[in-house]
This record gives structure tokens, C-alpha cells and sequence, in this order.
């Protein structure tokens, strides 16, 4: 290489700076993903919330199937003992 050709110090200084600056960002980047999804972060954060929104509308479903069938259950009870006097004895 000649001396024209030779990058000056001023060159690699400019270099060095630009891979030091890419590699805090990086860094950062970095801490910031193991913040989102570490355990207790943002992501299991909004998992549980859905799951417990989830778990809620189930919950609220299966009472709700219940209730009907329990009322199902007596309609039938009431027009068994009015067609048959068959049924169960409970009013």
C-alpha cells in the first residue's frame, strides 16, 4: 500500500467510533428485548392478562350454561309431573 492509499489515524478513529456506536445500540436493543420478555416483563405481562380475560369470559360462559340447564331442568320436571305425575317431587 502506498501512503495515499494507508488509512490516516483520523480515518480509523471515525471507524472505531461508528462501531463503538453501533455496538452500544445494539447493546441497548438487546437489554431492552430481554425487558420485554423476560418473566415479568411486557409480553408475560399481556399473556396473563389475556389469559385471565380468557379464564373470565369461561367462567362467565360455564355459569351461564349452568343457569340454563338448571332451568331446562326444571321446565322438563314440570312437564313431566303435568303430563305423566312423573317427575321430581322437589316444587
Amino acid at each position: 500500500m502506498t501512503q495515499s492509499q494507508e488509512p490516516n489515524d483520523r480515518d480509523l478513529y471515525t471507524r472505531v467510533a461508528a462501531l463503538e456506536y453501533q455496538l452500544t445500540e445494539i447493546q441497548n436493543t438487546q437489554a431492552q428485548l430481554r425487558a420485554t420478555i423476560a418473566p415479568g416483563g411486557y409480553v408475560t405481562d399481556a399473556f396473563e392478562r389475556v389469559v385471565n380475560r380468557i379464564d373470565d369470559v369461561e367462567d362467565n360462559l360455564n355459569s351461564r350454561i349452568d343457569e340454563g340447564f338448571n332451568e331446562l331442568n326444571g321446565k322438563i320436571d314440570t312437564i313431566l309431573r303435568s303430563v305423566t305425575g312423573m317427575g321430581n317431587s322437589e316444587p
